[in-house]
């Protein structure tokens, strides 16, 4: 087979790939309601200041952030989340829960003295609390419900 005939049926394949793409049925969670060209900002949502630890729902589940943590900046420089919840010998006693030991190990198992580079972004597993209605509704049983 010449390569031309090759690369005209690998186009050929991908173009109707495309094409189904196009026409598929998508379904959004709004429903058939139509996006209005203007609308007011959501209301923001209120954040659930606690002082006390939030109970999680499944077994190793990350730990919910008590307390807004948008304006805390985590770059590959710094990280504001490891001025209180970084274990410092003699650190003022600022009642913060300290990373987990299994922050402090590499992929590999080594033990290291600061975060591991793969637990250095706090906010990919740790989210902040908020007092907001789920988007879609479902039948969930905690693990302290059961």
């Amino acid at each position: 087979m010449k390569r031309s005939m090759i690369y005209g049926s690998f186009l050929l394949l991908c173009v109707v790939g495309l094409a189904g793409q196009a026409v598929a049925d998508v379904n959004s969670l709004r429903g058939v309601t139509e996006i209005p060209v203007t609308e007011s900002a959501p209301e923001l949502q209120r954040f659930i200041n606690d002082k006390e630890n939030i109970n999680r729902t499944f077994k190793e589940q990350p730990p919910l952030v008590p307390h807004e943590n948008e304006k805390y900046d985590i770059t590959l420089k710094e990280n504001k989340c490891l001025e209180c919840h970084m274990k410092q010998p003699g650190k003022d006693e600022a009642k913060s829960v300290e990373m987990g030991e299994s922050h402090f190990v590499n992929r590999d198992g080594k033990k290291l003295d600061r975060p591991s580079s793969n637990r250095y972004f706090c906010n990919q597993c740790h989210v902040p609390q908020i007092d907001a209605p789920p988007l879609v509704g479902n039948n969930f049983k905690s693990v302290a419900a059961k």
